[in-house]
């Protein structure tokens, strides 16, 4: 049987912290069992060691979740056609993002553009109109919404 990895960091996290407490409680209960000594300070190196064994069991398991990194083709400098470089100079930062998320995903969907971004729906609905009057992009009514485009004088 084969032990799936967590696809998330969340699901690492929280299986790390789960292992953590069964390997604690188990082994506390497990030397309760086999040792039956009470005093005071036992309890107190029973438990202590307890954790520090459960600490380590997730540090290592920790370590051995850890996703394994993908080999990514080098990527070549993106090489801006000199329009592009001048416009991106005169817009400010928040429209040059928009419109280099719109470059590399042409037709993509306002909402999509709000969530890739973070800003909210009227932030992002302003600097659309803005960037549409002046002629950077178009915009296509699609349902609620609207698909965005680079204008054709910028592609060429």
């Amino acid at each position: 049987m084969k032990i799936k990895k967590p696809a998330t960091e969340n699901e690492r996290v929280l299986a790390t912290f789960l292992l953590v407490f069964i390997v604690y409680f188990g082994l506390d209960s497990l030397a309760s069992l086999v040792f039956t000594e009470e005093s005071l300070s036992f309890l107190r190196y029973r438990l202590t060691l307890s954790f520090i064994i459960g600490i380590i069991a997730g540090a290592l398991f920790y370590l051995w979740a850890k996703p394994e990194e993908e080999e990514k083709p080098e990527e070549k400098p993106k090489v801006l056609d000199k329009s592009y470089a001048i416009l991106e100079r005169a817009l400010s930062e928040d429209e040059a993002l928009l419109l280099e998320i719109i470059r590399e995903n042409e037709g993509i969907t306002q909402d999509s553009l709000r969530f890739r971004t973070g800003f909210s729906k009227s932030k992002v609905s302003a600097l659309l109109l803005n960037l549409e009057k002046k002629g950077i992009i178009t915009r296509e009514r699609l349902g609620r919404t609207y698909k965005v485009f680079i204008a054709d004088w910028i592609k060429k």
